[in-house]
């Protein structure tokens, strides 16, 4: 791999930045991110008539801290996530009437899947509908307590999985990724996965968004990672050679301070490389590649799973059946069309729990 050299003069201008500069830098841009980012929870406006231990939507969003603390020391875990899902179809409800989607059954089930363990939890949800000109939406969002951080809404494509797809068909657009700045729930790096096509001398391009000089690299531990890549200067791009195809988890990071030996994570992906002959990929790269490419579709996965000795594994909401009876199948056919290469696909059982 090679990095294209720096302009000393560059790196003695970041050094010789005043104390002054260094300490007004906002402490947030040097902590630790992922992906995801925070919530912005809010009361539903009610328009069902729905209930949980009696109570309206509307009376729960009254409850103090306290009082929902109660409950949950009587009915356990399950309150807050039956308490969600009222709040959430509600949501759900009124994003639709927003959106002017007219569904068949708005007497819809809501399904729980992600808990983040906080106490109170954030819970996740998700709903399929389809609508009354035979489209299919998937309906996900967030609650914590009796708030939601409000609905994405995503119309569902279909494909004839009968057709050969070229390989250009599920490659990047261009080959650069972007470290950016988090804000709300965009992604920190676009894209995560950047998948490209050649068999050496791969050029890929990292632009540095941020105000502070990243530092490319491998993974392994920080301080001694598999492989160096570019220094990047705030508001500029820097490129990188790969030599060869193959799988390449990278990261960024901040320029440990003077006199600091830390250094802040400040996002990271992964770039596969196919090469012209796939027949020589490892079976570990197979399922990699192929997860990343899934990844990056249009299909509505809930969890993904590669490195064993199965192949890939597909997790989906068990919401999705309610709306999709062949929804295994038809999933099970577009993976493989999108893949380029042969790597067992499995899709898992939907988990359901007792109402």
């Amino acid at each position: 791999m090679k990095t294209r050299p720096l302009i000393i003069i560059g790196i003695i201008a970041i050094i010789g930045i005043s104390l002054s500069l260094i300490v007004s830098i906002n402490y947030e841009q040097f902590t630790n991110r992922n992906t995801i980012g925070g919530f912005n929870y809010k009361d539903t406006e009610p328009i069902t008539q729905d209930t949980y231990l009696n109570k309206t939507i509307s009376e729960w969003q009254k409850e103090s801290f306290d009082s929902l603390m109660s409950y949950h020391g009587i009915y356990g875990d399950i309150f807050f996530e039956k308490l969600g899902a009222l709040v959430m179809k509600n949501e759900m409800l009124n994003e639709l009437n927003k959106q002017n989607i007219q569904v068949n059954n708005p007497d819809f089930k809501v399904h729980s899947g992600m808990v983040l363990t906080s106490l109170p939890p954030h819970v996740s949800f998700e709903a399929f509908v389809n609508d009354t000109n035979n489209n299919t939406y998937r309906l996900s969002g967030m609650t914590n307590q009796a708030k939601v951080e409000g609905v994405h809404i995503t119309k569902l494509e279909f494909f004839d999985t009968s057709v050969r797809l070229p390989l250009e068909s599920v490659l990047s657009q261009n080959k650069t990724i972007t470290i950016r700045a988090q804000n709300g729930n965009e992604p920190q790096v676009v894209p995560y996965n950047l998948i490209v096509h050649g068999n050496h001398d791969i050029v890929v391009e990292f632009q540095n968004t941020l105000s502070v000089p990243i530092r490319i690299q491998g993974d392994g531990d920080w301080q001694n990672p598999n492989w160096y890549g570019p220094t990047i200067l705030p508001l500029t791009t820097a490129s990188m050679t790969f030599q060869k195809s193959g799988v390449y988890a990278w990261h960024s990071r901040t320029l440990p301070l003077p006199g600091s030996t830390s250094s802040d994570h400040m996002g990271g992906g992964q770039i596969s490389i196919i090469p012209d002959d796939m027949s020589n990929l490892s079976f570990q790269d197979r399922q990699t590649i192929g997860a990343a490419i899934l990844q990056n579709s249009e299909i509505p996965w809930s969890g993904m799973g590669s490195g064993n000795d199965k192949g890939i594994t597909i997790d989906f909401n068990s919401a999705m059946f309610d709306a999709m009876p062949n929804a295994k199948e038809y999933y099970q056919a577009r993976a493989k069309q999108l893949i380029p290469f042969d790597v067992p696909i499995i899709i898992e059982e939907p988990y359901q729990k007792d109402d």
